[in-house]
């Protein structure tokens, strides 16, 4: 076959990725990565998204358009036969009297592959539908990570939800005794209406938090093929966040980045862009056919196939495009220029990874720290209050001591929730970055 055979891309990877953590932690159930969280909801709403998303159902879609097209051109290497038919009224001489011709044949023809252009093109045509189906795997995998971090985010808005309802109810006690203590001489008017400023700072952020937990359900259900409102039930009872704190990935190899699946397309698609040469190149060289017919032309239907009437012809043929003012050439070099194209697109996309993994990586460990300090701010914060809360009530402190403990308890524990749903949103895009969410033995459908 004419034209380049492809040599599948390399790149030098380093053995482990720059931010693995130290403790001895280790990546487990790539393909399944989610039931770490143990969360059996999640679990269900990952198996409804796979089967239900519009995304996949569209990808799904352009498999099977990919796999008629691989269909079509393989059919270009067996031989093609033909029928036809017809009926003729013509005159023998002028305008005279005419007469009815029938016509019944065969016709045959086959193209000999010598210089490979309907392989080539086959050849292409099969790693365009590999790519497809990889494409289609990575974007299950992105599905997988958005259900999870939206699902996960619902929880959070749900929590802080929760905390601000309590703080509110923390501060309506605030301001009863701050009443009381105003009625009895001890305070002044302004400690009252701070305390119900207070208040209403934090009614104002009531509804905030609500928009965005509906609009987290609604993005939810979308990714599951679902009108606005169906989770809505399923989704109203609180649960706590899972503690991954421990979560350590350790030895993460980075080679594990080249069975991403969008990794393997970007090959797929460099090695369809090189066996498009090879069908360019082609069109340089002869086109030997093997083409026969057979017919039959009578003046009575039921004469038709009498030998006096039927004729045939069997040969070889050869077609070559001898001069088309370079357009062959420039075709040649367009292809070849598409392939250093697929090639730079193919590093970009490893490089990509290599660096999606340590964001993440980075990401993971760090909040992991800002996780821990914020729990323990969150705890003296409230400590702080109780304290405040006690010495206000016993005339110790002024108002704006427990005024300002009660706002640093209600940011810190806002934070904390904050902050947790972050890491656990790291760990979502690590396992993603590593191109979890599929099992390695479905490149075996590729092959």
């Amino acid at each position: 076959m004419v034209g380049p055979d492809f040599e599948e891309p390399q790149i030098e990877l380093p053995n482990e990725f720059e931010n693995t953590h130290k403790e001895k932690y280790q990546i487990e159930k790539l393909s399944q990565w989610w039931e770490i969280f143990r969360d059996e909801q999640l679990n269900s709403l990952i198996v409804r998204a796979l089967e239900s998303n519009l995304d996949l159902a569209q990808a799904r879609a352009n498999i099977a358009v990919s796999r008629a097209a691989l269909g079509s051109s393989q059919s270009g290497l067996w031989p093609t036969l033909d029928a036809n038919a017809n009926v003729t009224e013509k005159s023998q001489n002028g305008f005279g009297n005419p007469s009815t011709m029938y016509g019944l044949g065969l016709s045959a023809g086959w193209e000999i592959d010598i210089f490979g252009g309907i392989r080539r093109d086959n050849e292409a045509t099969l790693a365009d539908y590999k790519a497809s189906m990889a494409e289609e795997y990575s974007l299950q995998i992105m599905i997988i990570a958005e259900v999870a971090k939206n699902y996960f985010t619902y929880r959070a808005y749900q929590e802080a939800l929760s905390i601000t309802k309590n703080n509110l109810v923390t501060q309506e006690k605030t301001y009863n005794i701050t009443q009381q203590r105003k009625q009895s001489g001890f305070v002044s008017q302004l400690d009252v209406v701070r305390a119900a400023a207070q208040m209403k700072s934090t009614l104002s952020q009531i509804p905030s938090i609500e928009k965005s937990l509906a609009q987290t359900r609604y993005a939810l259900e979308l990714l599951l093929g679902l009108s606005s409102g169906s989770l809505k039930d399923e989704l109203s009872e609180e649960k706590e966040f899972p503690e991954l704190e421990f979560f350590a990935p350790i030895g993460v190899p980075a080679e594990l980045v080249s069975r991403r699946p969008d990794v393997m397309a970007a090959s797929y698609r460099m090695h369809s862009a090189s066996a498009r040469i090879g069908v360019a190149t082609a069109d340089l060289y002869p086109r030997l056919s093997i083409t026969g017919t057979i017919g039959y032309q009578a003046p009575k239907l039921g004469s038709m196939v009498e030998s006096q009437y039927g004729s045939w012809a069997i040969g070889p043929s050869v077609n070559w495009d001898i001069f088309r003012a370079g357009k062959i050439l420039y075709n040649i070099e367009g292809r070849e220029a598409a392939l250093e194209a697929a090639g730079a697109y193919w590093k970009k996309t490893v490089l990509t990874a290599l660096k999606e993994v340590e964001d993440n990586l980075i990401a993971t460990n760090k909040e992991r720290e800002r996780v821990k300090y914020l729990n323990a701010l969150s705890e003296h914060y409230h400590k702080a209050y109780e304290l405040s809360f006690k010495l206000y009530s016993e005339g110790e402190i002024e108002f704006l001591d427990l005024l300002e403990s009660q706002r640093s308890l209600l940011s810190a524990e806002q934070s904390v929730i904050s902050s947790r749903e972050a890491f656990l949103s790291n760990i979502i895009s690590l396992y993603k970055a590593l191109g979890g969410g599929w099992q390695p033995t479905d490149a075996e459908e590729m092959e």
